[in-house]
């Protein structure tokens, strides 16, 4: 062997090991003891065989650990490969391409992981880098999860539900509309009977669509049973590192420690909207008669991703050079970013909402867009599996500078009293969102729980319980599309905005009111160009000095009133 360009010399003496009990002859190389070795001639054929066996054996086993390492690189790679066709695939699909199917690529991504051989070396494998350990847990845990998730089935009930989210057009009078159209009625319409009649029409996809979502529900428990050892929503909680009870235990905290401003917002809707009773179309337009004198002349879609360019810019981010596209559709949901390749090629489609609707949820996808884009994760599964809620907590950390003041004076154009008026907005709009959020997640842990039971009754009861409106027995359920598309994610949604507050929190406490540059390279150094090599709280702790912590976010909805938790016990809504 040549190492450094020197040859080493030759040993000077070699042990023969001799099957012969009494006998271990020592050679050494030309000297005169060189024929010693002839006095177990005899046994010198089998000794020999048995030192081959023993090298080859001893070669192997010392060598097992790379031809595995390596092995594991290249099928990265080839993940890394399938899944940008996935994605490009699926973002064809958002903008209406009805030839587009993702079943073909999932296949082909399915047979990454039917190497049983292979899987069973990667289990032995005795790796001492703890990135090694790490991408091998992830490759495993990824391995049973692409036999649930690419199940031949499963995809093709999976497309037929999007593609119908995204061709249905809901009847109002004589007039179909789409998705976006829909929520916009909702959210702007001063005339409450067109508000009840769009909302009510959100019950329209249900004999459509709510039948196939069940039948993934099913099947979803059918195949997390078969491959792992618990039903679907289980299984998957506990690939995001987190447990039922933990979830509960958080969304039950920041019900309880908000729940007087919760009270205080509905009559106070009631009071300003002067309604004898708020009804479920009433929340989305009340917020916007917050901002509606100027909210139509300011928030323009067409200037909406100059302006989003415009703010990344002031972080230090030139989303020209970066590698992301931008394009608006008419879309079955807000808005997504696609991670074509991580840190190459990331695409963003916007649905055509209006106003400050679209803005918000315009940089949530830009958000994910900047992690797509800075990620430096060393492999494929270190960067497409950081934790998810820190994931949904980057893009919404980016939303949340929409509502700083210093940034929607200096960015948006806003004066300092509108800028007063969309930061309350918010406030008051997060309260809302966060309890619509948990009730829809926990409306999908008991769907799972029990595929059977009446699932537009279960829903409407937990949304009735969290909410404080009734939803007048109103299949509804079958509208959001996050059942269908994207299980057991919605809980993240919730922890983003934990997340994003706490990283808001450091930035501030770091860099004051005012970010600039600094704050971008701080923000990309800790949290954008982070992956999977830590934990959600790992992250937390390196970045923030803190695990993730919902103090932050319960002091910012409390903030306005500085109010205490209500000590009241009685329910919101009552039947």
């Amino acid at each position: 062997m040549v190492r450094g360009g020197v040859v080493p010399p030759a040993p000077a003496a070699c042990f023969v090991l001799c099957t012969h009990s009494f006998c271990v002859s020592t050679h050494f190389s030309n000297t005169p003891f060189a024929d010693s070795f002839l006095c177990c001639n005899k046994y010198m054929k089998r000794g020999a065989i048995v030192f081959l066996l023993l090298v080859t054996v001893s070669f192997a086993a010392a060598q097992s650990k790379e031809p595995t390492a390596t092995q594991l690189d290249a099928k990265e790679k080839q993940l890394e490969s399938l899944y940008a066709d996935y994605w490009r695939t699926e973002y064809k699909k958002a903008l209406g391409d009805q030839q587009a199917s993702s079943t073909p690529i999932e296949e082909r991504i399915r047979g990454v992981f039917k190497e049983e051989d292979f899987v069973a070396s990667l289990k032995a494998a005795s790796f001492s880098d703890s990135l090694l350990k790490r991408r091998r847990e992830l490759f495993l845990d990824e391995a049973v999860f692409t036999k649930i998730t690419t199940d031949t089935k499963l995809s093709a009930l999976e497309e037929s539900i999007t593609r119908e989210e995204g061709n249905f057009r809901y009847h109002i009078g004589d007039k179909l509309n789409t998705r976006a159209e829909l929520g916009n009625l909702v959210a702007n319409n001063p005339d409450r009977q067109i508000r009840e009649r769009a909302w009510r029409a959100r019950a329209q996809i249900a004999p459509l669509n709510g039948e196939r979502i069940r039948q993934t529900i099913n099947l979803r428990n059918e195949l997390a049973l078969r491959y792992s050892d618990t039903i679907f929503s289980i299984f998957m909680l506990r690939r995001k590192g987190a447990s039922s009870q933990q979830i509960f235990a958080w969304f039950d905290h920041l019900r309880r420690q908000t729940d007087s401003e919760y009270r205080q917002l509905l009559d106070q809707m009631r009071r300003e909207l002067r309604l004898e009773k708020i009804e479920p179309w009433d929340f989305e337009y009340y917020f916007s008669t917050l901002t509606n004198d100027f909210e139509k002349r300011q928030f323009v879609p067409a200037q909406g991703w100059p302006k989003t360019r415009q703010l990344a810019a002031n972080l230090g981010y030139d989303l020209g050079k970066l590698p992301v596209e931008m394009r608006a559709a008419d879309l079955g949901f807000d808005g997504a970013a696609y991670p074509i390749l991580y840190g190459k090629e990331v695409k963003i489609v916007a649905n055509r909402l209006s106003g400050i609707r679209f803005y918000d949820r315009l940089l949530h996808s830009t958000g994910h867009a900047l992690h797509y884009s800075m990620m430096d994760g060393p492999s494929f599964l270190l960067r497409a599996n950081c934790p998810e809620p820190f994931d949904e907590g980057l893009a919404e950390f980016l939303t949340l500078m929409l509502y700083r003041p210093e940034v929607s004076v200096s960015v948006f154009g806003l004066s300092t009293e509108q800028a007063a008026i969309l930061a309350k907005r918010y406030r008051l709009k997060t309260l809302f969102d966060l309890r619509e959020k948990m009730a829809d997640s926990l409306f999908e842990f008991e769907a799972y729980a029990d595929p059977g039971q009446d699932l537009a009754a279960l829903y409407n009861r937990i949304h009735a319980e969290y909410l404080g409106v009734d939803l007048h027995d109103a299949p509804v359920w079958a509208y959001n599309p996050m059942y269908g598309s994207d299980p057991i994610y919605l809980q993240s949604f919730v922890l983003a905005h934990v997340v994003a507050r706490q990283i808001q929190h450091t930035v501030d406490q770091r860099f004051g009111a005012r970010w600039g540059t600094a704050a971008g390279d701080f923000l990309r150094q800790k949290f954008y160009s982070r992956g999977a090599e830590q934990s959600l709280d790992e992250i937390m702790l390196t970045g923030t000095g803190k695990r993730l912590d919902p103090q932050f976010l319960v002091d910012y909805l409390r903030d306005a009133t500085g109010s205490k938790a209500s000590s009241s016990t009685q329910p919101l809504y009552s039947h």
